[in-house]
């Protein structure tokens, strides 16, 4: 019978796989896509919309599908049974295959964000989800790092999961306060 990821700490003493990083990089992902999505939904006017608004639900939109992507890859290292150090490795190859492509894709919304140029009344909200979207990239890094250090030492580390799903979750606040933001700029 083979175990979940979650159920191999509870019978492995070894404790290559954290239950707590499994849990919290899901929950935090999933805000991040509704934040990104009311960000968008603030900027919608109608028929009446400005190139920048325009730009930005282009821009919000790229980042909506990078969350996408990055939580289909959080339920595929969530559903992989893993009993062996073979699986291990599949587990991990394929998960730094995944967030390293994300990072790539994170790069270029960011300079895309960076070419629009907001109007004054939007600098706050432009401003925010600038360090949003830097956030998640960082947040990306960190699990990228996460990754390969688990290939490297066949030893997940708690530690560095729970910084990289800490950046995730601060990119979650921050687009909560961009869409903020947006909605009181008007």
């Amino acid at each position: 019978m083979t175990r979940s990821v979650s159920d191999q700490i509870k019978h492995d003493s070894s404790g290559k796989f954290g239950r707590a990083f499994v849990t919290v990089f899901s929950v935090a992902t999933f805000g991040l896509l509704i934040a990104t999505a009311y960000f968008a939904t603030g900027y919608e006017r109608g028929d009446n919309l400005s190139s920048y608004e325009r730009d930005a639900i282009e821009v919000v939109a790229m980042q909506n599908a990078i969350t996408g992507d990055w939580n289909e890859t959080v339920e595929m290292f969530n559903g992989f049974n893993v009993e062996s150090q073979r699986e291990h490795i599949i587990l991990f190859s394929l998960s730094l295959d995944s967030v390293h492509d994300l990072i790539t894709d994170s790069q270029s919304v960011i300079e895309r964000w960076k070419e629009i140029e907001p109007p004054e009344k939007h600098i706050t909200s432009y401003e925010i989800a600038l360090d949003a979207l830097m956030a998640m990239q960082d947040g990306l890094i960190l699990f990228e790092e996460y990754f390969q250090n688990s290939l490297d030492t066949m030893v997940a580390d708690q530690i560095r999961a729970d910084d990289a799903s800490a950046k995730l979750t601060n990119a979650k606040e921050l687009w909560r306060r961009a869409a903020e933001a947006a909605a009181s700029e008007g």
